[in-house]
């Protein structure tokens, strides 16, 4: 089954249509920036494409779904590799031992990374923070975990990779520090799910967006941290015109 998702509304329709086409988690090949984020204008042209993220979601117009089998996790920990890639501070994998099932298929652990605002918006509203867990198949698809972090408690996780953020841009180092992913995964599995892009160039096609419903928390120290480094590393939500989203609680 090759993230195929179904919802029983005016009929059997088609939601999500997983592909083969190839895919980079990472690729830059011109100057981009998320104060002019335009970028179909400067050579990306998939970035003008109707199916973008991230985008808002009305909780209301969800279509609730049983049909997606519970998401199956098999994190591992593993040694942090981290950069500062000028547009985001990303944590790399070290092996290919955290895995994920998503809709019967399965996907690697690749990075993840963060936002200040949160990209995606619940009913019009942003979080101070998203999380982005990136994983592939190896064919070309990607699935992404975002989860949005709210003010609250010190989030130890965050605080693990804060205390390593390179001084160097552009310059991956091995921290010598474990993370573990089970720390991000969160007890409740309700999501919203939805066919969508990279939310940075080149906006490429075949990811599905899982967003669970339960956020993460950091302290306000984090999120000012974060916001010194990178204040605003957002795209704006983007129009979902013909898609769907999908709920499971």
């Amino acid at each position: 089954m090759r993230t195929t998702l179904y919802a029983f509304f005016a009929g059997m329709i088609i939601l999500v249509t997983g592909c083969n086409k190839s895919a980079e988690v990472i690729r830059e090949e011109a100057h981009w920036e998320y104060e002019n984020p335009d970028w179909q204008n400067i050579g990306y042209a998939e970035c003008g494409t109707k199916a973008q993220s991230p985008i808002n979601i009305p909780t209301e117009k969800a279509v609730s779904t049983n049909d997606i089998p519970d998401i199956e996790i098999a994190y591992a920990p593993f040694s942090m590799k981290i950069v500062d890639n000028g547009h985001t501070i990303q944590v790399n994998a070290s092996d290919d031992q955290s895995t994920t099932v998503f809709n019967g298929d399965r996907y690697r652990f690749a990075q993840l990374h963060l936002h200040h605002r949160s990209e995606h918006t619940i009913d019009g509203v942003a979080a101070p923070m998203e999380l982005h867990v990136v994983h592939t198949d190896g064919t070309g698809n990607i699935l992404v975990y975002a989860r949005m972090i709210e003010e609250g408690a010190e989030n130890p996780f965050l605080k693990t990779i804060f205390s390593s953020v390179p001084d160097v841009k552009k310059t991956e180092i091995t921290t010598g520090l474990t993370l573990d992913l089970n720390e991000i995964i969160p007890e409740s599995r309700g999501f919203y799910t939805y066919s969508g892009s990279l939310t940075t160039p080149p906006c490429t096609h075949a990811v599905q967006f899982v967003v669970f419903k339960e956020p993460l928390t950091a302290s306000p120290e984090q999120i000012s941290f974060f916001a010194s480094l990178y204040h605003n590393n957002a795209r704006p939500v983007q129009a979902l015109n013909n898609r769907f989203i999908l709920e499971k609680e």
